[in-house]
């Protein structure tokens, strides 16, 4: 297996996570991420998950982040550990909102009443 590059099945489908922009300060093994990300492994180097899981949000755009993880890994991403780590506020709001919608939970307020 290529080292730049995760492989993800989503349905039937293969999608590729570009490694060096996730860690890019590792020497790692491309199959150890992936089992670690797929729940398979409990143990990745000194990552936790949420650790693994900022850096993902934080490198990759949302639709890359869509395109190459299967719904059900980013819901498990999009936990409130997981966002209140995000560096950016406004990252903070974005995941917080998407997560909302993921769970099907109630969303806040546009903001835009009595304007």
């Amino acid at each position: 297996m290529d080292a730049e590059v995760i492989f993800i099945r989503t349905k039937n489908m293969l999608r590729q996570i570009p490694m060096k922009r996730i860690i890019w300060d590792y020497d790692v093994d491309a199959d150890e991420l992936r089992a670690f990300l797929d729940g398979k492994e409990k143990q990745f180097h000194h990552f936790i998950r949420e650790m693994l899981y900022v850096r993902i949000l934080e490198r990759l755009s949302w639709y890359e982040v869509l395109e190459c993880m299967p719904l059900s890994l980013i819901r498990r991403m999009l936990n409130p550990e997981t966002i209140s780590m995000l560096r950016s506020e406004s990252m903070r709001r974005k995941y917080d909102y998407a997560a909302r919608v993921l769970h099907k939970q109630a969303l806040p307020p546009s903001g835009w009443q009595g304007r």
